[in-house]
């Protein structure tokens, strides 16, 4: 019998303190209370926390931005901790990072809406994972069971352990850049301790992938699956009049499947399903965006940064107050999160418009399309592409400041710019067909999803786990909203240039949507995937419909549905 003894690590180690001092700026002091290695041994499992010798303590520091508060780095301004485990047998661990508003109760306290808090984790190269968006000092008013986190703490951070590891972590904590301390006197504190809950029980289930995996038999991947679209069809040769497609019955792909991604086993849809529907959300208020020459814009800012002539005239309404959000579920993601795609305010859009679309916007992918690196969704180590600006606008417009904010997670996202090289550098038995002069592809057009153009076609290979880059854009995020990978959509059951029946795929009504997964660079053009009646690329610069992903999490059922279209699963 599995061994399931309660393990409870409560480790109050560490203090920060925070000052507003004179009217200007800023001041941090962080301090820890002490170095005492703090473990909890029951038989074969032991988990520990250890604090390192570094220390926060920032002086005259002014309200900040994520993107430098994120990547602070000097002396003073970040605090490393470990959480550990030795493990024996048939045992697994949650375990949770949270931190706790300790702010003495005479002190003159800053309100922890003005503090963000940031953690990390510290890979053995030094570089490191983001394991949470930047998010204000907010407490769960629950407590989580699974991990033994009480109620009234602030969930930084959830997993678990079945072996012997040793994690190592990073916390920055900083002033936001609304904060203005002009007038508040001075002398204004904030502290929180960080602690750390473990339990020993079996992997944290929700119960709405319980319900899920009750809906729906899972089904067994075929031979080569991804060589083709759900529905069978497949290009079988290419000649003089372009690519000849075939079908292959055997071949026709619908249902629930799973993968592994980074957290553990995800279960992912396919092909023409339609129980996979959700209601979450609703639209406090009306909701606008800006049209100009058939694009569409979250901001008057973004739409004139497009065209400078763009002005309040343009203004069109998108959604009115109390219209619900619908969605379809890509996959339950391996930490128990739903991954939610945009369905629009109806749970069968048609897309005459936009208004009646599963889009909130079209909008280029990023303005400038000279450079390989406006492929990434970021570039530059942090500059965000012009489509992240619109998808971050469009969250905190509609959901970022409603009740619905607090079951959004910060999820994993991954625009795959590894693998970047010209496409002559494939050797003879491999070349990818066509006009290779200045050509250059990443492994999602010449190693994993486009394989059909080699001469000697090997096998797609769609993933779920973002593949380490070297480039200075793209890479790995954790974000609250964000957009498909090329990889998800062939997943659902896309094909390069195939027409297929995946339930990703457009209505009648063309209406192409950008991935932020990059392409190629061909020609002086940056090129990006997208959903274009079939998976297909196009350069950057171009006009695709936005459709946003969030990641939900819920610890409850689905208060109601089915899933269907008619009566999709409602998420309170």
């Amino acid at each position: 019998m599995k061994k399931k003894e309660n393990i409870i690590i409560i480790v109050a180690l560490v203090v920060m303190v925070l000052a507003v001092v004179g009217v200007s700026y800023a001041a941090f002091n962080y301090s820890k209370t002490g170095t005492k290695i703090n473990s909890i041994t029951t038989g074969k499992v032991t988990m520990t926390y250890t604090e390192s010798d570094n220390v926060i303590k920032i002086d005259k520091a002014l309200p900040t931005t994520d993107e430098t508060g994120k990547v602070r780095l000097k002396e003073g301004e970040y605090f490393d901790f470990t959480v550990s485990s030795e493990i024996v047998g048939d045992i697994n661990i949650n375990y949770e990072i949270s931190a706790k508003d300790v702010t003495d109760s005479g002190a003159r306290k800053i309100d922890g809406s003005n503090i963000k808090l940031y953690l990390t984790k510290v890979n053995e190269d030094g570089s490191e994972e983001g394991l949470m968006a930047p998010e204000t000092y907010n407490e769960e008013t629950s407590a989580n069971d699974y991990t033994g986190r009480p109620a009234n703490e602030m969930s930084l951070y959830t997993s678990s352990m079945n072996s012997s590891e040793n994690n190592n972590y990073r916390l920055r904590m900083y002033v936001t850049e609304e904060y203005n301390p002009q007038g508040d006197g001075g002398g204004l504190t904030f502290s929180v301790r960080i602690n750390v809950y473990g339990k020993a029980g079996d992997k944290y289930v929700p119960l709405t992938t319980e319900e899920i995996l009750e809906d729906n038999e899972l089904q067994e991947e075929t031979t080569n699956m991804f060589n083709y679209a759900s529905n069978g069809s497949y290009i079988s040769s290419f000649n003089d009049n372009g690519p000849q497609y075939g079908s292959e019955p055997s071949q026709v792909t619908n249902g629930l499947y799973s993968m592994e991604d980074e957290d553990g086993i995800s279960y992912y849809y396919r092909g023409n399903v339609n129980n996979n529907n959700v209601q979450f959300g609703e639209y406090a208020s009306d909701y606008y965006v800006y049209n100009y020459s058939y694009s569409y814009f979250q901001s008057l800012e973004s739409c004139q940064e497009y065209n400078s002539s763009c002005s309040e005239s343009n203004r069109v309404k998108l959604a009115s107050a109390g219209d619900k959000m619908y969605w379809k579920i890509v996959r339950v993601n391996g930490d128990g999160s739903l991954r939610l795609i945009y369905n629009g305010t109806s749970a069968t859009p048609d897309n005459s418009d936009l208004v009646h679309s599963y889009a909130v916007g079209q909008v280029p992918y990023n303005l400038s399309y000279n450079d390989p690196k406006y492929t990434g969704y970021t570039y530059d180590n942090g500059t965000d592409s012009f489509i992240k600006k619109e998808v971050d606008t469009w969250y905190k417009n509609a959901l970022g400041n409603t009740e619905y904010d607090s079951k959004v997670s910060s999820g994993r996202f991954c625009s795959d710019s590894s693998g970047y090289k010209n496409a002559s550098e494939y050797d003879s038995s491999e070349a990818i067909a066509g006009d290779l002069t200045n050509f250059y592809v990443y492994s999602s057009m010449g190693d994993k999803l486009a394989n059909f153009m080699k001469n000697s076609p090997g096998n797609n290979a769609p993933t779920l786990k973002c593949p380490s880059t070297t480039e200075s854009y793209g890479g790995s995020y954790r974000l609250k909203a964000g957009l498909i990978t090329a990889d998800e959509l062939v997943l659902a059951g896309e094909s390069v240039i195939v027409v297929g029946n995946s339930y990703l795929k457009q209505g009648a009504a063309a209406m192409p949507y950008w991935s932020m997964t990059p392409t190629s660079f061909s020609n002086g053009n940056a090129n990006v995937w997208n959903e274009n009646l079939y998976l297909y690329y196009l350069g950057v610069n171009v006009e695709l419909a936005l459709r946003p992903v969030i990641n939900v999490s819920t610890e409850n059922r689905f208060t109601s549905g089915d899933g269907t279209a008619s009566s999709p699963y409602v998420i309170s």
